[in-house]
């Protein structure tokens, strides 16, 4: 499955460049700047560590320890200073493995038999609720304490299938002709002035991700990020996905560090043995900073102890 959310456009870098002593060098490969532009959003993912900052369809499975999680809590919680148990709070929390932007299906397995299975549902009155309220994205699993439903222990015996990533926000900026085809990578559009090489846009369901654009012509990767190819119908609209002003900020930051470096030939190291790095790298490493406020405390892989 290929994943396309790039934080920043080719035009995006090219504008902030200009007029700067190697904003020349940008004109002339689109694919060297698209690539240089995923490299840093990429960077910019590992660093965090709560996946994407724009949604992803795909599935993720969570293992559960020893007894269900309403009879058996696992661990503790903390309430102001206290530390309680959460069968004392009555509630069962399962922390997520990323951002959770909007749930499709969530299902509990028998930890025997994977052929028998319940389906869960959001909300007050029924399984489950997601945390934190009143806010997007979603890091916490919570069993509802009303609930019939139990999650039993054993290996991935609870699935989360949904849009994962920090936000699914976008903004309407053009519509498109009608695609007949599920495999053509040329899509035309009424107008691509408010669209630019390496964007992801949103048809329909199906993200797409640009690659060049020519007129109001779009070369793209077709089905990205977990959707399906499909047709669309004339004047369907086209939606482009936005991100969050610092994470876009510093997308275009550690872009023309990587690129300046590479012009420049910069490798002067600070430090020594294992603790020693670039100077390029130590700049780099200070604009990621700047998104500390995002980093997670996501379990890596999902398992309750």
């Amino acid at each position: 499955m290929a994943t396309r959310h790039t934080y920043a456009s080719s035009d995006d870098l090219r504008d902030y460049l200009a007029g700067t002593s190697y904003s020349s060098g940008w004109t002339a490969d689109g694919n060297a700047i698209r690539r240089i532009l995923e490299a840093a959003s990429v960077r910019i993912d590992q660093y965090v560590g709560g996946g994407t900052f724009g949604p992803v369809t795909e599935t993720h499975y969570f293992d559960i320890g020893a007894g269900s999680l309403i009879n058996s809590p696992q661990y503790y919680i903390t309430l102001g200073t206290n530390q309680i148990s959460t069968s004392e709070a009555l509630a069962s929390v399962i922390p997520l493995d990323g951002w959770l932007a909007s749930p499709t299906t969530v299902t509990a397995y028998d930890d025997t038999d994977r052929g028998s299975s319940a389906t869960l549902t959001e909300g007050y009155n029924a399984d489950f609720f997601l945390m934190p309220y009143n806010v997007s994205p979603k890091t916490i699993f919570k069993l509802n304490e009303d609930t019939s439903n139990t999650l039993d222990a054993g290996q991935q015996t609870l699935s989360i299938l949904g849009e994962w990533g920090f936000s699914s926000d976008t903004l309407s900026v053009t519509t498109a002709d009608a695609v007949g085809s599920t495999t053509t990578t040329s899509v035309s559009v009424t107008s691509a002035t408010n669209l630019g090489p390496a964007q992801t846009i949103l048809v329909d369901a199906e993200q797409m991700y640009i690659t060049a654009i020519s007129g109001n012509t779009l070369t793209l990767e077709r089905g990205v990020n977990g959707t399906t190819a499909a047709t669309h119908s004339g004047g369907a609209a086209v939606s482009r996905y936005d991100y969050p002003a610092l994470v876009v900020q510093a997308c275009l930051d550690v872009s023309k560090l990587t690129f300046r470096n590479r012009d420049l030939g910069i490798s002067t190291t600070i430090g020594s043995g294992e603790q020693s790095v670039t100077a390029a790298e130590g700049e780099i490493r200070s604009v990621l900073m700047t998104l500390d406020d995002y980093r997670t405390t996501a379990t890596s892989n999902g398992v309750i102890f």
